[in-house]
């Protein structure tokens, strides 16, 4: 981890991870904002700050211009010269795990909070978190039948991206009370019509494109896809993808709003929220 001596309570933050944006908005510290990475879409007033390029894409200058005294990131950020380059230039950065665990979003917004020096609103943050997660495992242990998913995160002509194990669609899917039907490998990695369809998944999950709009009845007509008991009645939930697959302060919600598209006709207790 790169990292500099960075201030007890920086006033020029600059953020490169979308998750990372999020929590700092969440804690209330939104105004030491001094810049963002192309992936800090929510809230959307924070797409009106100066950008420092794609999280996996640094500016070195774009950064250097904004004159920081704390840089937030992941450790899947790059390019490693950048970073190099940023150190060298002596920028306080302090580098957070990007894994798809409960427990590193809980590093993630417990040390955001320290660094801000507000850690009671971090604990609270947190807490809040891990009882709306709570709740909703809670009820998919009451399901006697858990739906079997197959998350597609790009779709061709022949070949659809899905996601495996150890993965952010992997960990919302087991939250939410669901069954990744892809276990035979890690990441996300295409397969072939045929492949599909041995999944027998129940239901097809993706992320909201604005861009490219998938319909149910477009995708069951597709090689692999018509062969599934999903087909039968168009079983394709749609998540926003930010929400779902962003693993920052708004994953009690993302688990809560994917258990009822699992399962619409259970109730899940609605979570008292912290003040």
């Amino acid at each position: 981890m790169l990292a500099g001596p960075a201030q007890a309570t920086p006033e020029r933050i600059v953020s490169a991870d979308g998750a990372l944006t999020e929590i700092l908005y969440a804690l209330g510290a939104d105004a030491q904002l001094a810049g963002v990475d192309t992936t800090s879409l929510y809230p959307p007033n924070a797409q009106d700050l100066p950008q420092i390029g794609y999280k996996r894409a640094l500016s070195v200058e774009g950064v250097l211009s904004l004159n920081p005294d704390l840089m937030l990131l992941t450790d899947d950020a790059g390019p490693e010269k950048a970073l190099l380059q940023l150190d060298h230039s002596r920028v306080p950065m302090h580098t957070f795990s990007s894994e798809p665990t409960l427990e590193a979003v809980r590093e993630k917004i417990l040390g955001v909070a320290r660094l801000l020096d507000k850690l009671d609103q971090g604990q609270a943050l947190w807490q809040r978190i891990a009882r709306e997660v709570d709740a909703a495992r809670a009820a998919g242990q009451q399901v006697q039948r858990p739906v079997k998913v197959l998350f597609v995160l790009g779709l061709n002509d022949r070949s659809p991206l899905v996601a495996g194990r150890n993965s952010h669609a992997d960990t919302m899917i087991k939250l939410a009370g669901g069954i990744n039907v892809i276990d035979s490998f890690d990441g996300y990695k295409t397969i072939s019509p045929e492949a599909v369809a041995m999944t027998e998944a129940d239901v097809v999950l993706m992320m909201e494109q604005r861009n490219q709009a998938t319909t149910a009845e477009k995708l069951f007509k597709q090689p692999g896809f018509s062969s599934l008991p999903a087909a039968t009645e168009h079983q394709l939930i749609k998540q926003d993808g930010l929400l779902m697959l962003g693993f920052g302060p708004r994953i009690g919600q993302a688990v809560r709003q994917l258990h009822a598209a699992f399962y619409p006709a259970t109730s899940l207790t609605e979570v008292v929220h912290a003040r």
